[in-house]
């Protein structure tokens, strides 16, 4: 079988038929295409199933609308779920350093939290006024008079009783003295009175002092008494005008009823600090009575109608389970629960949380203690970093909140399979992978799709596109997925495409996006990103880089590569070349030698030599050596795409046959000699043809031989494909190694020969007779040594 010719039709963008569609029509949506079909029942999955572990992991290409698509059906998904609950922390008053959470029905947090700012300024105000009101004055002085009247009336009673011993007693700050009591009241000294009066002076005294000493008990606890007293009354007397206050807003919170009750005492025990002209007395690490008595409110969902979905994009440990602030007072460092704040998870507790793999990768903390969340369903704020460098302070341990949320990480596959797969814990808590295809079929709901995304992507930058634009658009697709049948699942690709063509209209003072505007801006594009394209294809062109274009070489064929740059990838011909020589090597691969060559380039030569040997060695040795090379190649090869063109050298050398320079080569191949599909053959063959139109006019007998297996796989540019339309410029596919070799020398290859008894002239023949004739010449050297 001879090799085929590809026509025009078959090699240039694939063209389909673009559907009409309603202008009134809603966006279309992504997971509508093939391509997400297998993600979305994913998502539908692991969004469904309320159990612990069945997190999901979003993986796609990039630009395939692994983020943007997923937020949007996430999104869609969750709009009919009722809001969840609100989240508080409030003050413990008996363990001042573990607030407790509280779960609030949506909306009643920040409702809660505005009510308790107004108590706390309506209780400073009502207390202050009724620890100053005439009544309360009136009734502490009452208090006082009770119990401190008596205790005056005992004290002049002793006094008097003192008096007639010829004592007297008077109250300093040093507490009470005797003194002898002369004339006049005035204090007489011990030294005027005789022996006889000192000891009657001592005898009295110790009377008067042991009244004194059961007034002075008598004394201390009626002060007992009366502080109690005053304390009790000053307690009733804010007790009345709290507990109304307090009570109210209790009323309608009940499952907060124990804390109200405890906060309830708590204000009758700060008293001092509630009224305080400054505010600055605190009783505990709690604060003043504003931040005391305050709601942190860690989740609000009052303006939400349904669960949120929180894209975090910075997972930092703060930024994702929350933190504590401090405040410098005084020098020191000091903080309380009302200034905990929260992370992404709490305000996606009770939704979804979405998650960059790359991001959360950067943040191993953040992500050992995210798993540790999962597991324990709970938010714990645990101040990593206060072991560091920040002075330790008595900062609180918050109580964890309970946690109920979906965690979504979305990124490309390599970040799965390489990072994430190697975590024993990710598949217990990740167990749904949601797939992107970056490719799908060219069916009529795929393109229908598309055709509408198009129009969705034209109408987001104020432009409308003509059909002709979306056709072009849609075979651009198919090159991007490199296949004449199938359309990129890349589709956020045409969002820049389109953006790019719309400046151009701009430009050109037009008002609709046009097939021109398309190809122009993929022009324009290339043009942007062809700087070492360009420079290398230079180098052909001035004969730096020796590559034939035209004639016939022996041992010599033109091998197609691919160069990515990440932005641009580009094809290149490289001259392949082959020598024999009489031996026992065999195939020599020279990059293999100096450590050059990849494992696959490598493992290429050997299944050459694989053919060679079943082809030819059935009843004598092979007797050659044989060295292969990429000439000028300073920067390694890998793959075995280029296996074809390294066995048409081999043969040719072998054959004696010169090979075509004006044909360049692509394709893998296997020890039965067929002929196996490679990559970025749109590429290999573009570099082929500017190789030759950069050398001088195309001869018309240029071309390209690609396996047949990739015939689906050609979408060339428009220039290559009316090259071929016009007859100057060939792509031949060919599905075994003879229907190559024939084209490249003109000569038949006896391929299909029985028995290896293959035609003389053939070349296979040749390449027989070139062995018999080596091996001839080894053994003659073998009996001659003998």
């Amino acid at each position: 079988m001879a090799a085929k010719a590809l026509d025009a039709a078959s090699v240039g963008l694939p063209k389909f038929e673009v559907p009409p569609v309603d202008e009134t029509a809603a966006p279309a949506d992504p997971f509508a295409l093939s391509s997400h079909q297998r993600a979305r029942r994913a998502l539908e999955f692991g969004l469904d199933i309320d159990e612990p572990g069945f997190n999901i992991f979003v993986l796609g290409e990039s630009r395939s609308g692994r983020m943007t698509a997923t937020l949007d059906y996430l999104k869609k998904w969750i709009a009919d779920k009722p809001a969840p609950a609100d989240w508080i922390y409030v003050a413990n008053f008996q363990k001042p350093h573990r607030p407790r959470p509280y779960r609030l029905p949506a909306g009643q947090g920040r409702i809660l939290r505005d009510r308790m700012r107004t108590l706390v300024t309506e209780l400073k105000e009502v207390l202050k006024r009724t620890l100053e009101s005439a009544e309360y004055v009136g009734e502490s002085r009452r208090l006082s008079d009770s119990i401190k009247g008596p205790i005056a009336a005992e004290f002049e009673e002793i006094r008097r009783y003192a008096q007639g011993l010829g004592l007297d007693i008077q109250a300093t700050s040093q507490g009470m003295m005797m003194m002898i009591a002369g004339q006049g009241g005035q204090p007489r000294s011990a030294e005027d009175l005789s022996g006889e009066e000192r000891e009657q002076v001592r005898k009295n005294m110790a009377l008067v002092e042991e009244r004194l000493q059961a007034f002075r008990r008598g004394a201390q606890s009626a002060e007992g008494r009366l502080s109690d007293a005053l304390r009790a009354s000053r307690r009733d007397f804010a007790d009345r005008v709290a507990a109304p206050l307090i009570d109210a807003v209790a009323a309608d919170y009940p499952t907060l009823s124990r804390w109200f009750v405890e906060m309830r005492e708590d204000v009758l025990e700060s008293l001092d600090a509630i009224t305080a002209e400054d505010g600055s007395l605190m009783r505990d690490m709690n604060g003043p009575p504003e931040e005391r008595y305050s709601i942190n409110l860690m989740a609000d969902h009052a303006d939400d109608r349904h669960p949120d979905v929180v894209l975090e994009p910075l997972p930092t440990y703060a930024n994702l389970l929350g933190s504590i602030e401090y405040k410098l007072i005084n020098g020191a460092l000091q903080t309380n629960f009302s200034m905990i704040r929260p992370g992404a998870l709490h305000r996606a507790n009770g939704g979804i949380l979405v998650l960059r793999a790359e991001a959360i990768v950067d943040e191993r903390d953040a992500w050992t203690l995210l798993k540790g969340a999962l597991r324990d369903r709970e938010i714990r704020i645990d101040e990593p970093h206060r072991q560091g460098n920040v002075p330790m302070a008595q900062a609180p341990k918050p109580k964890p909140i309970p946690l109920d949320v979906k965690v979504v990480i979305v990124g490309a596959p390599h970040w799965y399979y390489n990072h994430f797969a190697n975590d024993p814990d990710f598949p217990v808590h990740f167990k749904v992978k949601a797939d992107i295809d970056s490719e799908m079929d060219a069916t009529a709901e795929n393109v229908a799709t598309v055709a509408h995304l198009v129009r969705d992507a034209a109408r987001r930058i104020g432009a409308d596109c003509e059909t002709n634009a979306i056709a072009y658009v849609l075979g651009q697709s198919a090159r991007w997925a490199a296949h004449r049948e199938k359309l990129s699942g890349r589709f956020e690709l045409i969002d820049d495409l389109l953006s790019e063509a719309a400046a151009l209209m701009k430009q050109a003072g037009q008002r609709r996006i046009i097939a021109e505007h398309v190809r122009a801006a993929i022009a324009e594009r290339r043009r942007r990103n062809s700087l070492v394209e360009d420079r290398v294809h230079d180098s052909i062109r001035r004969g730096h880089i020796l590559i034939d274009v035209s004639g016939t070489i022996v041992g010599q064929v033109n091998g197609l590569t691919v160069r990515d740059l990440g932005d641009h990838a580009f094809g290149l011909p490289s001259r392949i070349t082959a020598r024999i020589s009489v031996g026992k090597l065999g195939v020599v691969n020279i990059e293999r030698a100096t450590l050059m060559g990849g494992p696959i380039q490598q493992k290429g030569v050997m299944v050459l030599e694989g053919f060679i040997a079943g082809r030819f060695a059935r009843s004598f040795p092979l007797s050659f050596s044989a060295s292969i090379t990429f000439e000028q190649n300073y920067g390694g090869v890998e793959g075995d795409s280029a296996s074809l063109a390294e066995l048409c050298a081999v043969l040719s050398d072998l054959a004696e046959l010169p090979v075509r320079q004006d044909i360049g080569v692509t394709g893998s191949v296997n020890q039965l000699g067929q002929v196996q599909a490679v990559g970025g053959v749109h590429q290999k063959i573009e570099g082929f043809y500017r190789a030759c139109k950069d050398r001088g006019p195309l001869t018309g007998s240029q071309g390209v031989i690609v396996p047949a297996a990739n015939e689906l796989n050609v979408t060339l540019r428009d220039e290559v494909r009316d090259a071929v339309a016009e007859g100057r410029f060939h792509i031949w596919s060919v599905r075994k190694v003879g229907e190559a070799i024939e084209l490249l020398t003109s000569v038949q290859s006896g391929a299909d020969a029985k028995d290896g008894k293959y035609p003389p002239k053939s070349v296979y023949g040749r390449v027989l007779a070139k062995l018999a004739e080596h091996d001839r010449i080894l053994t003659e050297r073998v009996v001659l040594r003998g």
